[in-house]
């Protein structure tokens, strides 16, 4: 298996042209036109209706090509003629400082390379749903609906060892689960590795999110928060052991009366809870708390994504901006008048691995334009609930197969170095300069598919998907190392054939985040995300009231909400 091969690791043209997701997987069903022939300019005019609706009107000033050129893709696969949109664009958009000339090579160029996509898309004549409406539909992913397809069995090949050992158990979706969800997991174990993406020092950090409706398989992640468990374990046992040594000190410090506790001086401070697993169930002092006395670390790993939205929506929650600056190694700081808590995070390094279904998603992320969106690897699927051989026959128990896996997880943790300070990595991960023109390419790609389909929402999650990538190939480099009978330290060079692995997962991973972009509404657009839109829509209100200098309690009466919650969503003690 060659995993050079992917498209995303060798684009084929120095301008590659963009993949629809919904290409990239099985071609996507041409709606049956049904009734009179649509005539062209009735299928532009809807085109753009739909386009602006989403995306809004021709920028003023700057973007314009950008928007163009998502117009010319979305047009294009509806069916609309060139020439029907080379004259409406050159009527309507032409100006000083956007050239007729910089218009028709734009359209042009789009129409030449994505001919084969040409109306696979088809708008239907009045009457019967706009092959958009099906599109969009995904948001409910109900199983019937049209969805990207899985990673490539190539993948699975091409993977390290124990990685390949973990997703072995499993087949179809489950092993794609499996597979993200032992990522995010092994994202978190081995913070003394790093690297440097776009002149930042960055960890390995992930952030994975798998939808699916109930009875799918997607509780597989369980299996991956098992193989971090025991080392967890040993960190909370010394934790309880330390603090119990702690309060017998202090017990017998105070019971030592004031003459003998003149001799000695007190013990000293309580010792931090070390943890690996930090909770989705909690607040925002909590985990700052938490990440401060972990070195600025942890991971979430939950199988209910109500767990962690849950505890986001509830009082002194909103620890989202933690969550997205932690993805970034931002720094945190927190300050709590009741008992004078303050806490400064300098870099603060979260994974994080969840479940969910399609109605939980919009209680995490309420619209596109959520900085949460971007910093998550979406797989999402639906298939039909079936029954599974629950007797022995059908194979042995998973729990020792786990446990062994668990226990050289354990192993590599210990042997991998540990960071001596903050944005420090000890070990280096570097890759080759045709391994960052591979990733730049593919990137690039990327982005002009993302942009196409998601527009400023899509550009983003492009964005990050190269960092992502770049953190995937940290992580397989890593594995490898081990693999290799070697303990990680100094500089490793990442290997070709794992930067093609990471790009394959990337390119499938992208045409997911599209898909659940789809579902999610946009600021400004149609209000189908009900009273999570609502609050949406309040919170961005709340913040440019704020920036135009009004107090909380005229936001309040602004807005209609109470001002002990517009404090908390400025996060204002």
């Amino acid at each position: 298996m060659d995993i050079n091969a992917f498209r995303a690791a060798t684009p084929a043209a120095p301008i590659p042209p963009p993949t629809s997701h919904s290409r990239s997987s099985t071609p996507a069903p041409a709606y049956a036109r049904t009734g009179r022939e649509t005539p062209p300019d009735e299928v532009l005019a809807w085109c753009l209706t739909q386009y602006e609706a989403r995306h809004g009107p021709l920028p003023a000033v700057g973007g314009r090509n950008h928007w163009l050129t998502a117009l010319g893709y979305f047009c294009n696969e509806r069916g609309v003629p060139l020439t029907e949109l080379e004259s409406h664009a050159l009527n309507s958009y032409a100006a000083q400082d956007f050239e007729v000339r910089e218009i028709t090579q734009t359209l042009h160029g789009i129409y030449a390379r994505e001919a084969a996509a040409h109306g696979s898309k088809p708008y239907t004549a009045a009457g019967n749903k706009p092959g958009f409406a099906e599109y969009s539909a995904q948001k409910e992913n109900r199983a019937g609906k049209q969805l990207p397809a899985t990673f490539p069995a190539g993948v699975y090949d091409a993977l390290p060892d124990y990685l390949r050992r973990c997703c072995e158990p499993f087949d179809g979706h489950e092993r794609a689960v499996m597979l993200l969800g032992t990522l995010a997991v092994l994202s978190g174990c081995f913070p003394a590795v790093g690297g440097t993406y776009n002149k930042r020092r960055f960890g390995l950090n992930l952030f994975a999110f798998i939808i699916a409706p109930a009875a799918s398989g997607k509780g597989t992640l369980a299996w991956a928060r098992r193989l971090a468990w025991p080392y967890h374990k040993e960190l909370t046992d010394a934790s309880h052991a330390a603090r119990a040594e702690y309060d017998a000190e202090l017990a017998a410090y105070k019971s030592a009366g004031k003459a003998k506790a003149s001799l000695s001086p007190p013990p000293d401070a309580p010792p931090p809870h070390k943890l690996l697993y930090l909770p989705g169930n909690t607040t925002a002092a909590a985990l700052a708390t938490a990440l401060a006395e972990n070195d600025g670390r942890g991971i979430m790993c939950e199988t209910e994504a109500d767990t962690l939205s849950g505890a986001l929506g509830a009082d002194f929650g909103n620890f989202s901006d933690v969550l997205r600056k932690a993805f970034q190694h931002e720094p945190v700081s927190l300050l709590r008048k009741t008992d004078r808590q303050h806490l400064d995070l300098a870099r603060p390094a979260l994974s994080i691995a969840l479940t969910g279904t399609p109605g939980q998603l919009p209680r995490l992320m309420p619209t596109a334009e959520d900085g949460l969106v971007s910093r998550f690897l979406f797989y999402t699927f639906a298939q039909a609930p079936a029954w599974q051989d629950v007797s022995p026959s059908a194979g042995p128990p998973l729990d020792p197969y786990f446990d062994t896996l668990a226990g050289e997880l354990t192993r590599m943790i210990k042997a991998a170095p540990v960071p001596d300070e903050a944005g420090a990595y000890p070990v280096e991960i570097v890759l080759s300069m045709s391994d960052w023109q591979r990733l730049n390419a593919a990137g690039a790609a990327g982005l002009t598919d993302a942009t196409a389909h998601g527009g400023g929402a899509g550009a983003s999650q492009a964005f990050r998907l190269g960092l992502i990538a770049f953190r995937v190939a940290g992580l397989l480099t890593v594995l490898r190392c081990f693999e290799n009978g070697q303990a990680p330290a100094d500089r490793l060079e990442c290997d070709p054939a794992d930067m093609g692995t990471a790009l394959a997962i990337m390119d499938t991973a992208r045409a997911h985040a599209l898909a659940v972009l789809a579902t999610l509404p946009s600021p400004g657009g149609a209000a189908v995300g009900g009273k999570f839109t609502a609050k949406a829509e309040q919170e961005t209100r709340v913040r440019e009231l704020h920036a135009e200098g009004l107090s909380v309690r005229d936001i309040a009466e602004q807005v209609g909400i109470h001002y002990s919650t517009v404090s908390r969503w400025l996060n204002l003690p």
